[in-house]
């Protein structure tokens, strides 16, 4: 049970979003569907978050009443799978999706987060930065338009056109990366992960309203254009794509999967096709290509802006860079901003550690080894626990100091200065 589990009355809409997940976690069709995918048990319990309230919520499993929960503080709110004591839960963010295919879809891919290690596919974050490089996201978005038009056609000699074109330019892709990483490699690892959860939370929910689940992933591959950024959200998208392809040419492939697996090296390996010698001038026309470059160069030119922006805030002399050991995020994964070699900038972001929590609705920079986040300076107001600056807050643990010295604002491990009366 999870820890300290109270009866206290609920907000309201509380009951009635637990009520709307016991609908879906004991539907005979979606337990079906999950278990046909992953021959697993899909039934981790579900624990709702109120990121406003900071409050936690189950249903109690004999009365079905709203129970309170009190998380580790290490836990902060996210769609995800944490352990609680011992037992893995999905937990999710209230309020939740109004549309119930929407939260089928949601419910079962953290379901399937939850089973992931077990089936050999253990969490794994690829480092995707070239995915907002002019190049990266020129390729890519030609790339999903080719999924797009292999996934819509019932014809199979047209659909591995398609599919050909999308090999292609992901292969064209792969010299995107930073020097002497493998840019296709660190995808793969995102579309192993999230690729594969979005891809089970669409197809159960398709089984469950009795539909095609490929029109779904065909609006989402087209839907996906307009991310603000595909550093970490593109598997959101290729994964499912290349998912149901898989289906549809190579059923049973999902026993075929290993830690190293790439979603579409396998298809292309099943099927015995692969990213053909094929005339990109003229193909991608096909795909709008001239549009796709002209948009991404006007966007690679504000980026440079941005980036120049960005980097007085968080890098400058103002700078408050608070130290991570083992930091718990929470996150928006279609917001990401690589800061080239000197990091990510997470926008918002929320960091738990052992000093206390950070939240930052203006964005922090997040080091690439996780070791530091940087926020901006300047106006810096608090005392005691409570501090807030320019677009963001931090709240400390008993026995840690957050105090201005010669060399800047530093947290010590110490009782903190009382506030002047």
């Amino acid at each position: 049970m999870p820890q300290q589990a109270v009866a206290v009355a609920p907000p309201a809409g509380v009951e009635e979003a637990l009520q709307r997940i016991a609908v879906i976690a004991e539907s005979p069709v979606q337990k079906r569907a999950a278990h046909a995918l992953w021959g697993r048990q899909l039934d981790a319990p579900t624990i709702l978050r109120d990121r406003s309230t900071g409050m936690s919520w189950r249903s109690d499993p004999a009365t079905g009443a709203a129970l309170a929960v009190v998380l580790r503080k290490d836990q902060p709110p996210a769609n995800t799978c944490i352990d609680v004591e011992g037992a893995p839960h999905v937990t999710l963010l209230l309020p939740l999706p109004t549309d119930s295919s929407a939260l089928a879809a949601l419910y079962w891919h953290e379901q399937w987060h939850c089973i992931q290690t077990g089936l050999g596919l253990p969490a794994s974050e690829g480092n995707t930065a070239h995915l907002d490089s002019e190049a990266g996201r020129t390729w890519l978005r030609l790339e999903m338009r080719a999924l797009a038009r292999a996934l819509a056609t019932r014809d199979d000699a047209q659909a591995r056109k398609h599919l050909a074109a999308a090999l292609r330019f992901r292969a064209l892709r792969g010299g995107a990366g930073a020097p002497g990483t493998d840019a296709l490699a660190e995808e793969a690892k995102l579309e192993r992960n999230e690729g594969l959860a979005e891809y089970t939370g669409r197809s159960v929910a398709a089984a469950a309203a009795q539909a095609d689940g490929v029109a779904a992933v065909v609006d989402a591959l087209a839907k996906a254009e307009s991310s603000e950024s595909f550093v970490r959200s593109a598997a959101y998208a290729t994964g499912p794509a290349y998912g149901m392809l898989l289906d549809r040419w190579s059923p049973g492939w999902r026993s075929a999967l290993s830690a190293g697996t790439s979603l579409p090296a396998l298809l292309a390996d099943r099927i015995r096709i692969g990213p053909a010698n094929i005339d990109v001038a003229h193909v991608g026309q096909r795909y709008g290509m001239d549009q796709v470059r002209a948009e991404e160069r006007a966007r690679a030119e504000e980026r440079e802006r941005r980036s120049a922006a960005l980097r007085v805030r968080l890098l400058g002399e103002d700078a408050v860079r608070f130290p991570l050991k083992q930091p718990a995020l929470s996150f928006d994964p279609r917001s990401l901003f690589p800061l080239d070699s000197v990091g990510t900038v997470y926008t918002p972001v929320t960091v738990r550690d052992e000093w206390g929590e950070l939240t930052a609705d203006s964005g922090g920079l997040l080091s690439p080894d996780w070791s530091q986040i940087s926020v901006g300076g300047g106006a810096i107001q608090g005392c005691n626990a409570s501090w807030t600056g320019p677009g963001w807050k931090l709240e400390l643990e008993p026995g840690w100091r957050f105090s201005r010295l010669p060399s800047g604002w530093q947290l010590t491990k110490e009782d903190p200065l009382q506030c002047s009366k």
